[in-house]
């Protein structure tokens, strides 16, 4: 079975170019290219301040697909902040996995969302595993992702795919770990880049599955919407 998945870094739906939030417009460009799962990180929650929506629940809605929100932190304590999954097909459970913190309070907590998804093809039914998630900035902070994924990961009996916003470049060696354990899509990029939108000067959003899944094609599309562009790949599956 083929699958269309999508990673996208939607910086909770501001225009990068136009500024204020306009999330028909993110929408868009998922419709765009219609992929069966979508990774979302920067996505807010509804919160006690007014531009703290529901955010993934809406473009959930809008587009005909089933979500889940993963929260990383409250901004000021109420208003939430995240990842998000959204579906074609049912998710049928769904987690947060707390990122170590290994630097101090003032660094923003980072998470990873993991969902099973039943998968339909045919009539038959076969549950995939979707991890997403955003690393920090910091190299202390990338070292504590990859580690959690590593064991996570390690211990999944699914078919699956990990999505999201890592800000490292593929150059960088701490990526080498995912690297060795799953299928990555850079083979497929001929060097695609995914930020800034507008000029992009470096690749941070990646796409890996399982060993099992084969990835068949791949592409960052270059359109300013939000901050960065989405990156979306077609594997498939062995059901």
């Amino acid at each position: 079975m083929n699958l269309r998945i999508m990673s996208y870094n939607i910086q909770h739906g501001h225009l990068h170019l136009c500024g204020g939030i306009d999330l028909s417009k993110t929408c868009d460009v998922i419709r765009k290219y219609n992929p069966d799962i979508v990774a979302l990180n920067e996505v807010r929650g509804r919160g006690t301040h007014s531009e703290y929506t529901a955010q993934a629940e809406y473009m959930a809605a809008n587009l005909g697909y089933h979500c889940f929100f993963g929260r990383s932190l409250c901004i000021g304590g109420s208003n939430p902040y995240g990842n998000a999954v959204l579906s074609k097909y049912p998710i049928v459970d769904a987690r947060i996995i707390p990122i170590p913190n290994p630097v101090s309070k003032a660094v923003e907590q980072r998470s990873i969302s993991r969902c099973t998804i039943e998968i339909l093809d045919d009539g038959h039914i076969a549950p995939f595993a979707v991890y997403v998630t955003h690393f920090g900035l910091t190299e202390p902070e990338h070292e504590h992702a990859v580690s959690t994924l590593l064991t996570v990961l390690g211990s999944e009996r699914l078919p699956f795919a990990l999505m999201g916003d890592f800000n490292m470049i593929p150059e960088n060696p701490m990526l080498a770990p995912l690297n060795q354990m799953l299928r990555g899509t850079d083979g497929k990029l001929s060097g695609q880049l995914s930020f800034p939108s507008d000029n992009p000067q470096k690749k941070l959003d990646y796409i890996f599955v399982s060993n099992n899944i084969e990835v068949i094609y791949a592409e960052i599309p270059q359109i300013a919407v939000s901050d960065h562009c989405p990156i979306f790949a077609d594997i498939q599956l062995y059901l």
